[in-house]
């Protein structure tokens, strides 16, 4: 199986945001406040959140805007995701099937998208600064393929809370930084940094899947 070097990955992502002509990009989607790439060697990208009106359509959409709960985000797995989250991941989805992507990478907003549509198409997936997106504890076996990576100061990892029942789908793996700086070490060189101090190194994967 093919592997994804985790520093070529988080390069790619930061290409995305500052020189996305440098990414070689194939194909991409910018719609409703989602954007995603698709390059030519098969990599599906999902950057974050780059619009003001993505934090109200996306990102605060917890329980659903219909007001009926959490029934709303139920997916076809029967896993319960956070609302906003899993549209945005529909419309990713969407343009993602057809494609066939051989790796999935997002960031923030689209790690979250990362998750729901790299565990359904069951793709290795590397998700950059990932808040939390599955409610509940129920296990579902396309999980095995996320990789998170987060940063321990990144407020965006905590939410929402535990106590509300979410938690990451798949592996994650917490990066120390040399000082912490709550909520504001979330931006993708930033985390590239990070990824390259010696006491992470030792934590995470060079490669996905291992």
């Amino acid at each position: 199986m093919a592997k994804l070097k985790l520093s070529d990955a988080a390069e790619t992502m930061r290409q995305i945001y500052y020189d996305p002509a440098a990414a070689e990009v194939q194909v991409s989607l910018d719609i409703r406040g989602v954007q995603v790439y698709f390059l030519k060697n098969g990599t599906l990208v999902i950057p974050g959140t780059n619009e003001f009106s993505d934090w109200f359509e996306f990102n605060f959409d917890v329980f659903g805007t219909e007001g009926h709960g959490f029934e709303v985000a139920h997916g076809d797995s029967g896993a319960v995701w956070h609302a906003g989250f899993l549209e945005h991941a529909q419309t990713v989805f969407s343009f993602a099937k057809p494609l066939k992507p051989k790796f999935i990478i997002g960031h923030s907003l689209g790690a979250a998208s990362a998750q729901i549509v790299g565990s359904s198409l069951r793709v290795p997936t590397v998700a950059f600064a990932s808040p939390r997106t599955n409610r509940g504890e129920k296990r579902f076996s396309g999980a095995g393929w996320v990789l998170n990576i987060c940063r321990v100061d990144d407020t965006v990892c905590h939410v929402p809370p535990p106590f509300m029942g979410f938690q990451h789908v798949g592996s994650v793996r917490w990066m120390m930084p040399d000082e912490a700086n709550p909520g504001q070490d979330h931006r993708i060189h930033e985390y590239i940094d990070c990824m390259a101090m010696e006491q992470n190194a030792k934590r995470i994967e060079s490669h996905w899947p291992r």
